[in-house]
């Protein structure tokens, strides 16, 4: 974008830090550089407020310089970084989309026998196709259709076992469930110092019932725990197929009024999900349609967890700096080349999203200042953009000791 605004580009670097590679291309001799730490990268342009002591700009690059460009030119520049990032999100999702991956299959796991749905000729076991005439090849696909079509679908068709089933004017309620409901939930992971460490849970204990209320899926166990909080109850769990009562005191939720969780990762049994899985592939269309909807949920995703870091309802433990990402693509990597290139479509849009917030420093914040510059008709001074500068670096300078802190305690010190 810089080039195109005829802005000249000094310097364009693939990471940050010290740099390991570098060469020259162009009239304008640009440096390109590969630098030692490969975390996002920079642009650096010819910016007659951000000279060094020895720089000097020749009298022809002067109207080429950054500062000395139209507010609507620096605007376009500065917005091009995160909207690059985000792009490079989309079509790497849609390149998944389109190549295809594992997704659950949209079976019928648990049914009454005295429901509308039953007596319209529904089972447990079915496997949904068409809703209304739109295909339904995943779990995800259902939840879609559910949440935005109608209770009553004019036409169904089913599958099961082999056969194609017809069923019209079915009307779906909360009887209907879908699998992985029924399936066992189990503990995958422990937070350190939390709740459930403190009771004593393990890795791989099978949660079946919170107060004898029996769970079946994970959002219902989160609900009743969450229903439950501030107050004691009893869990009951399956150990190495032995059944045991914990009994957990309200005492232990002091301080952790607004958190509501008792620090644990939930999951299903592997072996038995992998039955339940098919290779979901998807047409150009459906799949940039998807990645929109992707990029959407979790823009909306990253600003609803900033704003639970701000108000306290989310965890600052959870934030992570280079070790996690580190550790996280070391694990997506492991499971195959398509998580992994899946992942990083996540961090190109995790950076995209972050750069646009409104913080000095960031690309958000300058463009926050264009828009004052254009509703005022004139720039922020000087001396005013030094304090949001200085606000904007306190702020992310605390948010990366924290994550820093963070990545030390997790992987380095083990708790």
């Amino acid at each position: 974008m810089a080039r195109w605004c005829n802005v000249k580009v000094l310097k364009f670097s693939i990471g940050f830090g010290n740099p390991i590679f570098t060469f020259r291309l162009g009239k304008d001799q640009t440096a390109f550089v590969i630098s030692a730490v490969p975390l996002g990268g920079y642009v650096k342009l010819l910016d007659e407020n951000n000279l060094e002591s020895n720089e000097k700009i020749k009298k022809n690059d002067i109207k080429r310089a950054f500062n000395q460009q139209p507010l609507i030119k620096r605007f376009l520049i500065v917005a091009a970084g995160p909207l690059i990032n985000i792009i490079l999100g989309i079509i790497i999702f849609c390149f998944i989309y389109m190549h295809g991956s594992l997704q659950i299959k949209p079976s019928i796991s648990d049914l009454s026998v005295s429901s509308e749905a039953y007596q319209k000729g529904l089972r447990v076991g079915d496997d949904i196709v068409l809703l209304d005439g739109l295909e339904i090849k995943s779990i995800e696909d259902l939840n879609i259709s559910l949440k935005t079509h109608p209770q009553v679908f004019k036409d169904v068709y089913l599958k099961r076992e082999g056969k194609l089933i017809h069923i019209k004017n079915l009307f779906w309620t909360n009887e209907i469930k879908v699998f992985p409901y029924g399936l066992p939930i189990l503990i995958q992971s422990i937070e350190a110092n939390s709740i459930a460490e403190k009771i004593g849970l393990r890795i791989h204990d099978e949660i079946v019932m919170v107060d004898q209320i029996p769970v079946k899926n994970i959002p219902d166990l989160i609900a009743i725990i969450q229903n439950h909080w501030l107050k004691s109850f009893d869990l009951t769990i399956k150990r190495e197929n032995i059944i045991q009562y914990i009994h957990i005191d309200k005492e232990l939720f002091e301080g952790k009024v607004d958190k509501k969780r008792i620090g644990v990762v939930l999951g299903y049994d592997e072996n038995v999900i992998k039955a339940y899985l098919v290779e979901v592939k998807r047409t150009f269309g459906d799949s940039i349609k998807k990645s929109f909807a992707q990029t959407f949920t979790f823009f909306n995703l990253t600003l609803t967890t900033l704003k639970n870091l701000f108000i306290q309802k989310a965890d600052l433990k959870d934030l992570g700096g280079p070790l996690a990402i580190a550790n996280m693509a070391s694990s997506s990597f492991l499971e195959g080349i398509f998580p992994f290139i899946q992942f990083i479509g996540l961090i190109s849009l995790n950076i995209g999203v972050l750069n646009l917030l409104p913080i000095p420093l960031l690309d958000g914040g300058y463009l926050a200042f264009y828009l004052l510059e254009f509703i005022k008709g004139k720039p922020l001074s000087n001396e005013k953009m030094m304090i949001s500068q200085r606000v904007g670096m306190l702020i992310l300078g605390l948010l990366t000791v924290i994550a820093l802190y963070n990545d030390a305690c997790r992987y380095l010190l083990g708790s």
